[in-house]
Order: C-alpha cells, then sequence, then structure tokens
C-alpha cells in the first residue's frame, strides 16, 4: 500500500525504522524485513549504522532479493552538516552503497557547529550550551535541499522534527512553504493515538505534505523504561478492547489507524515476530465508529522525551 508524493513519486504506508539497531543485527533484521513485504527503510546519519544498512541493502540487491525500484530509503540531514548540504548527502548514499535517496529530510532545524562530514556530534560551546550557527538560516538550508533534487541525488526532500521537540510545527512548515522552490513532501513527526496531532496533520495534508509518523506506537515499552514515559500507549485498555473485536493487537490497531488518517507508519523492531505483526495491517479495516473511539483517547502526550540537559538549553522554552 503506498501513498503518492506532491512530485508524484511513490512511499510506502509502512516502513522500518533502523534507529537503535545494534551494527551486527541489521543485517538479519533488514533481509528478513524484506522477506516479509518491507520496501521502506528510514535512515540517518544520525544513526551511526549507514554502513551496515548499506551492506545489508547491497547483498539483497546483489541476491536478487529485491529490486533497487522497489526500495524507498530515506536518510536525514544532521544539525553540523546544514552548511554541507550536498556533501553531507554524499557521505550517506556512499554509507549506504545507494546511487540516490528516495527521500532526504531535514533532521532537526537548529544548524550547529560543523564537526565534520559523517561525525553528528553536537558540540557544545564554551559556556555548556549546544554550540548553535546563527549564521545559516533555515531557507538557505532548505535552498541546498532543493539542489540535491536539481542534480538526482534525492528524489524528494522533507522536514522532520527531532524525537522529543516540536520543530516543524505549523508555524516553520508554514514558513518553509513561503520560500520552498520545492515543497517538502514529507513532514515526519511524532504521531499516536496519546499524540494525535490533528491540527499539524491537517495542516500538512491540506497542503499537500504527507506526514510521516515516527514513534507510531508512542515507543511502545522502550519509553517508559528508557525515558520514564509515564504512558505505554499500546497497553491503553481502549485500543486492547478494539483489538479484541478485530481478532489483533494493540499494536496492530494503532498502526492500522495511523494508515487510516492516510499516514505513513515507520515502527521501530528488531524482532522477527513483531516486524511480521506490524506488517500484517492490511489486511482488515478499522469501522468509524471505532476510529471515533481512537480518536478520543488523545492526551496530547509526547511519549518519546530526549532530556536536553547534555545540550544545556531548555529546547522547550
Amino acid at each position: 500500500m503506498e501513498i503518492s508524493l506532491n512530485n508524484g513519486f511513490k512511499m510506502p504506508m509502512m516502513g522500518l525504522g533502523v534507529a537503535g539497531m545494534r551494527k551486527d543485527e541489521i543485517k538479519d533484521i533488514i533481509t528478513n524485513a524484506i522477506q516479509i513485504g518491507y520496501r521502506h527503510f528510514d535512515c540517518a546519519a544520525d544513526y551511526k549504522n549507514e554502513a551496515e544498512v548499506g551492506e545489508a541493502l547491497a547483498e539483497a540487491l546483489e541476491s536478487g532479493l529485491v529490486k533497487r525500484e522497489e526500495l524507498f530509503i530515506t536518510s536525514k540531514l544532521w544539525n553540523s552538516d546544514h552548511g554541507h548540504v550536498v556533501e553531507a548527502c554524499k557521505d550517506s548514499l556512499k554509507k549506504l552503497q545507494l546511487q540516490y535517496l528516495d527521500l532526504y529530510l531535514v533532521h532537526f532545524p537548529i544548524p550547529t557547529k560543523h564537526t565534520g562530514v559523517g561525525n553528528t556530534n553536537s558540540e557544545l560551546a564554551k559556556d555548556g550550551m549546544l554550540d548553535i550557527d546563527t549564521t545559516i538560516s533555515l531557507e538557505t538550508t532548505w535552498h541546498a535541499m532543493e539542489d540535491l533534487v536539481f542534480v538526482g541525488l534525492v528524489r524528494s526532500i522533507g522536514i522532520r522534527e527531532k524525537v522529543g521537540c516540536s520543530n516543524y510545527d505549523i508555524i516553520l512548515t508554514r514558513d518553509c512553504l513561503t520560500y520552498a522552490k520545492v515543497k517538502p513532501a514529507v513532514n515526519q513527526i511524532e504521531t499516536h493515538p496519546y499524540f494525535q496531532r490533528e491540527s499539524l496533520v491537517r495542516f500538512c495534508q491540506k497542503h499537500e505534505i504527507c506526514v510521516t509518523a515516527h514513534t507510531p506506537l508512542g515507543g511502545a515499552a522502550v519509553n517508559p523504561q528508557v525515558f520514564g514515559s509515564i504512558y505505554n500507549v499500546i497497553q491503553d485498555p481502549l485500543l486492547e478492547k478494539v483489538a479484541n473485536k478485530y481478532g489483533r493487537s494493540p499494536a496492530q490497531i494503532a498502526l492500522r489507524w495511523g494508515i487510516q488518517r492516510n499516514t505513513v507508519v515507520i515502527p521501530k523492531s528488531s524482532k522477527l515476530k513483531r516486524l511480521e505483526e506490524n506488517f500484517q495491517v492490511f489486511d482488515f479495516e478499522l469501522k468509524q465508529e471505532d476510529m471515533d473511539l481512537i480518536k478520543n483517547i488523545d492526551k496530547k502526550y509526547r511519549t518519546n522525551l530526549i532530556s536536553t540537559v547534555a545540550w544545556g538549553i531548555d529546547i522547550y522554552a
């Protein structure tokens, strides 16, 4: 199942995020995912595993397991490379062993001190605060992103919010539209039943920007364990009730809900059973009454929170 982007290219509505995957497991995970039916893989320079993903993809292509034109590969520009967009993209392409990317996103709309292409450290200034580069505007970065399209290094470009921060919200997205020669094809945001963000989703869709949901399951058990979140989305009693009605798991209900909102979902998992389960959401449809019930459990709660102590700034201020 695919969605048409505003430039005519098609994007699979189910993808697999590779953030946090162990390097020694990536080959098996990606091979298994392709065999299950995944064709969309969400990568980033900051995940520090593009070389391993590239090796896995190269082997899959070489063996005939999949063709390049069947794949949709995303990567992202890190903060410290806003002034080096072309070089950063080429570095990701080299590591991924690809000639082009299907989608390249501005990972986080805060240019920071350049620390060398491929080095995604977030360097602090002498005062202990994140060393933000005030000489590079988001407009400058976006026009450099557009150049990647013009020279054929990427097919589509887009915007994103870094997990734990509100970045390309309605205001910044609107701002991007005012200066874009190439309209952003995608805005990748955290959205799930507890953080539905209806206004932002509707704004993007109104302006033909596809919404991709990272953390579409609210991080499941990881966020309570790692980030101290107080909620585990897929343990919600309503989702469990709806899941029983359809003979599905709460995770499948949450993913199907996201797809029926016309958003792309990119859950993460390294377990074969979960990979299979997450992909099995295209053979049923939630009734409108159940979509409405899920709409009512929105807590406006961002589940995946990142401590800003390491950056020395309050990114919510």
